[in-house]
């Protein structure tokens, strides 16, 4: 095992010292500068360096930029149309994992992602081994946001790697790793990866018990926004996520209901949607978001994907006949937000504006958790069909929908139920890349608008050929 402290030059390059998470720089395991790792740990600033790197590596293209969320996640859950045979993700979107473009992009994950927590763990082994350095408060706070980030990472890691747990809980998934180490992580199953995600996160979610955003006070430079932050709530957000995958409802129901009654995520008021001033709009409903990314860089990857794409073969549009089958344009197409607010046309079809960079407001603003799957969730996990529909029309009269759409509870069946939740994860989470999981984690026999011949075996991205080779993994 490689010891942290013997390492010379472990870390890559360093952020400059942030009053928020600024993804601007990124770190690298790989020795790029001088900096030793006893040095970084003598003083404050060099812990706020490394998370700050942390949060950084998560806006890249790569991860949360876009590959994970408007980018490869939306792309295999089928919501673009493609026109002509070409860009980064054509191939993903008919599950060709194969194919070399596909590959990069896949390999790409992985490698950034495992990266990403490799710095997690440099970022924990440094305020084990120098204490004192940060205040007790502080200390709880990095501590508990580094155990966060890493059952983030490997869940999702989980998510697009191993089985789904309705399919296969005891198969064997994705490395969980907890420390720097020249030793190859042996795989653990789809349970195991999930227990050790929940672990970490009671552990977070006990160190940011007395955290701002929890007790209520004051919000220091030091430590930041906490919206930019993995914080108490995204983490109680997050175990509610998970134990939904897991099945899990009576846990689920437990976290997410405690987001929810927290109300410090107040439903987007409609003045900041409906404005005919595409300018000031608010296409994220910043209120309802948990955490975001303060991604600097968003608007260059939304202008080559989402925008203007200068090649046009990057750009990913929606066509008519696909936009209307999501919003079910039929029945609700005049009252849906998302329908009305989101898109803009684009020749015979259109493009997601949710994330345009076109508000000093809402810019740089990249949601990953959000009060609306709190309510989706619980309404999945309710106790009755009755309490199940007050929890999904909540969520819709805060889309523009009037009482008298409300669904009603005569007539409903279960698979009913579980279709209407369904097409609302379907409708609220464009770029976000959440309806590719949400088809996974219910083991979909089919997913709409797929051009290709379907099989539950795409629900699983292959890992990248080194990674089987170098660990064994055949």
């Amino acid at each position: 095992m490689i010891r942290l402290q013997k390492i010379k030059n472990v870390l890559g390059i360093l952020c400059l010292a942030l009053l928020s998470v600024s993804c601007e720089k990124w770190l690298d395991v790989s020795p790029k500068t001088d900096v030793k790792y006893d040095d970084l740990f003598s003083y404050k600033n060099g812990f706020k360096d490394q998370l700050t790197g942390i949060y950084t590596n998560l806006c890249a293209e790569e991860l949360y930029g876009a590959h994970l969320t408007f980018g490869m996640m939306d792309a295999l859950g089928q919501q673009y149309t493609w026109t002509q045979a070409i860009g980064t993700y054509y191939h993903l979107h008919r599950f060709e994992y194969k194919e070399e473009s596909s590959e990069k992009v896949i390999n790409k994950v992985w490698e950034k992602m495992y990266n990403t927590i490799a710095n997690v763990n440099i970022l924990l082994q440094g305020i084990e081994e120098h204490h004192g350095i940060l205040t007790e408060e502080e200390e709880k706070i990095y501590e508990g946001e580094a155990y966060a980030l890493r059952a983030f990472m490997h869940f999702d890691l989980l998510r697009l790697f191993g089985k789904s747990f309705a399919s296969g809980a005891q198969e064997k998934a994705i490395p969980y790793v907890k420390k720097i180490s020249k030793e190859v992580t042996p795989l653990s199953t789809v349970a195991e990866v999930i227990e050790l995600a929940l672990q970490d996160l009671e552990k977070a979610a006990s160190l940011l018990e007395q955290a701002p955003e929890k007790a209520g006070t004051a919000t220091t430079d030091f430590i930041g926004k906490r919206e930019f932050h993995l914080n108490y709530y995204a983490v109680r957000a997050l175990m509610a996520r998970i134990y939904m995958y897991k099945n899990d409802k009576v846990n689920a129901l437990k976290y997410a209901q405690e987001v929810i009654d927290s109300k410090k995520y107040p439903w987007v008021s409609s003045d900041f949607v409906t404005t005919s001033d595409r300018n000031s709009r608010d296409g994220i409903f910043m209120s309802e978001c948990i955490w975001t990314l303060n991604n600097t860089k968003l608007g260059k990857l939304v202008d080559v994907y989402l925008k203007e794409s200068k090649d046009n073969g990057n750009l990913l549009v929606t066509s008519a006949e696909v936009r209307n089958e999501i919003f079910e344009s039929n029945l609700y197409g005049g009252s849906d937000w998302r329908y009305i607010y989101y898109f803009e046309p684009y020749n015979t079809n259109f493009i997601s504006s949710k994330l345009w960079q076109v508000s000093s407001t809402f810019n740089h603003r990249q949601p990953l958790l959000r009060i609306s799957e709190m309510y989706l969730i619980a309404a999945e996990c309710a106790g009755s069909t009755k309490e199940a529909l007050e929890y999904v029309n909540k969520l819709r009269h805060h889309r523009g929908f009037k009482e008298g759409d409300d669904i009603q509870e005569e007539g409903m069946t279960a698979e009913k139920l579980q279709a209407i939740i369904g097409k609302e994860y379907r409708k609220e989470f464009i770029g976000e890349g959440q309806w590719f999981f949400y088809c996974k984690r219910t083991d979909k026999e089919m997913m709409p608008n797929v051009t290709v011949h379907f099989s539950k075996s795409f629900y699983v991205l292959p890992m990248p050929d080194q990674e089987v080779d170098y660990g064994n993994r055949n």
